[in-house]
């Protein structure tokens, strides 16, 4: 198989996106690794109410870890994320 056989192979598949959750909603990401700022953009751009001031947090267990804007994350389906504004303190 030659190096145009294989573009054009991955030219040919649909996209990949991995589904996770953002305050609840479904949300399409298109990366195994994204920052915080990225994770925050795709879900806006997706409809949900949030914006890049909002912090971010994912879950882990039965915790959730803040997620920052430069931070990568290791996106995997139906990871749990938390954005909330800033000025509140739920």
């Amino acid at each position: 198989m030659t190096t145009q056989d294989l573009s054009t192979t991955a030219a040919a598949r649909p996209p990949h996106t991995i589904t996770v959750t953002v305050n609840g909603q479904p949300v399409q990401l298109p990366e195994r690794e994204m920052t915080g700022a990225q994770i925050k953009q795709a879900a806006a751009e997706q409809g949900l109410p949030i914006d890049s001031g909002f912090q971010l947090s994912v879950k882990h267990g039965n915790r959730y870890r803040v997620v920052g804007d430069t931070d990568m994350v290791k996106v995997h389906r139906d990871q749990e994320f938390l954005a909330v504004p800033p000025d509140d303190n739920s």
